[in-house]
């Protein structure tokens, strides 16, 4: 736009000095000198230094304070995708579950086609711990199994005989914790972590839940573990005689 006007200025200015021209061609008393005149004319192109003032365009540069595309780049801080790199690329403790092991090993009931096992993204507010990784509601009922549980795995649906290697822990993990709390408090869950055969070790606690989150512990302080296909996991029975609702959060290796 600017400069559309300057360029529309200064034709104005040379049809000025054109005019001037026509009109000093057709008086005959142009003939005699008149040098002020002239000379204050050229001052003109003094005043003509408005194309200075034509340096508009250089606040024009105001395309450069367009660079706050630059200042777009605050999709960077959007790298809390990263945060969300819980997962597999975590290399350091505490390491949360989710994300790096995938809650895909459906059992019993939940297992194969039988449809018998669900799991909601519902939270506890306040959450309970830190809030690493995910919050799970599991809910359980019976189908050809009279009982559940899932597997957290690496890679995802690998079993214990499945050739792939597990996860890389870093060393110095002493304990898995998690929070977990029951609908109706009393519901009774096994909570393990680790293949035996495929990772060397395994370990596991039964814990009669209460309806108010409480912090578990599974104590792996004198397991040697490297390459960990079993992050995490639960079981339960009992669903012949009424399906089980149950919470987890915060799980992680620490």
């Amino acid at each position: 736009m600017l400069r559309n006007k300057r360029f529309a200025w200064t034709l104005a200015v040379v049809g000025v000095f054109a005019t001037a021209g026509l009109v000093g061609a057709c008086d005959p008393e142009d003939e005699k000198p008149t040098p002020s005149p002239q000379s204050d004319a050229g001052t003109k192109t003094d005043a003509g230094t408005n194309t200075d003032a034509g340096t508009n365009t250089d606040a024009g540069t105001n395309t450069d304070a367009g660079t706050n595309t630059d200042a777009g780049t605050t999709t960077d801080a959007g790298t809390t995708t990263d945060a969300g790199t819980d997962a597999g690329t975590q290399t350091s403790l505490p390491l949360a579950v989710d994300g790096t092991w995938a809650a895909s090993g459906y059992m019993g009931s939940g297992g194969g086609n039988q449809g018998g096992l669900v799991d909601e993204p519902v939270c506890h507010t306040p959450r309970p711990g830190s809030g690493l990784g995910n919050c799970h509601k599991f809910t359980a009922t019976q189908k050809a199994d009279l009982w559940a549980g899932v597997f957290w795995q690496f890679p995802e649906g690998a079993w214990a005989d499945d050739p792939r290697p597990g996860f890389q822990v870093p060393d110095g993990a002493n304990s898995v914790s998690f929070y977990a709390w029951g609908e109706s408090g009393g519901e009774i869950v096994d909570f393990f972590v680790g293949y035996e055969d495929k990772d060397g070790f395994t370990k596991k606690i039964n814990v009669t839940l209460t309806t108010e989150p409480k912090q578990y512990t599974l104590d792996i302080s004198k397991v040697r573990y490297g390459a960990v296909g079993a992050g995490f996991g639960w079981s339960a029975g009992g669903l012949d005689v009424k399906p089980l609702v149950f919470f987890l959060d915060d799980i992680q290796w620490h």
